[in-house]
């Protein structure tokens, strides 16, 4: 990803009735094919051998390496978008059935886990108005972990997706009933999963991408209103993310 130099950003406070529809996430591009991959993709030799975690971009990062190779707001496609400040709630979240927590990536293992061995958090969100208190959302993000991100949370991710075509998600006491499908990425990383949900009684698009590289999680989220998944350029900030990683100390 190419670096341009950074800018002073005002900051962007989005209205909350389109994000809150979704959590926090997408923008439009090709007509959504239907998935010609498995849901899951990557190295599957890892599951039977020993993995060789000996590239940069699978290394354990510190914050300011990971902050550095998130995407800027030059990054994002045209002009109108801003820092989104938008702040979220640690109000613990469930599904019903409780199995499709897996994917999101959510399940009880998989929580566990992030407490336990995450080191590292951070994001980059970016939203453009589109008045009606609509927005365009873009956030990625980077996690790092002391130990590799276990592959079986990839695994039940692929699993489930299928089955969980709709399930209810609940926060704070507010629920939502989501639908989701499989979406085609290609192999990143170690591993990728490309999902796009939706929730009931909004016209919100979420779309996700996470790239599992060794010791790193990625994500990349899109939200909009737009019925086409761009899968271009999720992939572009996940693959310029890793390449960011590749290079850094």
């Amino acid at each position: 990803m190419t670096r341009p130099a950074r800018r002073t950003i005002r900051p962007f406070l989005p209205a909350a009735a389109v994000i809150g529809a979704l959590g926090l996430a997408a923008c439009g591009g090709e007509e959504p094919p239907s998935p010609t991959s498995p849901a899951v993709t990557g190295n599957e030799a890892s599951e039977t051998s020993p993995e060789s975690l000996d590239k940069p971009e699978q290394q354990q990062v510190d914050a300011e390496t990971a902050k550095a190779a998130l995407p800027t707001v030059e990054d994002m496609p045209d002009d109108g978008w801003l820092v989104d400040i938008s702040t979220f709630s640690d109000d613990p979240i469930t599904y019903d059935p409780a199995v499709c927590a897996d994917v999101e990536l959510g399940s009880q293992e998989a929580r566990t886990f992030d407490d336990e061995h995450r080191t590292v958090d951070e994001a980059a969100r970016f939203s453009k108005s589109l008045g009606n208190y609509d927005n365009l959302i873009t956030a990625t993000y980077v996690e790092s972990f002391d130990a590799p991100y276990p592959t079986a949370f990839f695994d039940a991710a692929g699993e489930h997706v299928t089955d969980c075509g709709t399930y209810t998600w609940t926060k704070g006491g507010s629920s939502s009933t989501r639908h989701v499908q499989a979406i085609s990425v290609p192999q990143l990383g170690d591993r990728s999963f490309g999902l796009r949900l939706t929730s009931e009684g909004t016209d919100a698009y979420t779309d996700r991408l996470y790239v599992r590289s060794g010791h790193n999680l990625i994500t990349v989220m899109m939200l909009s209103t737009d019925e086409h998944y761009d899968g271009q350029r999720m992939t572009q900030y996940a693959q310029g993310i890793l390449d960011e990683l590749s290079t850094a100390g």
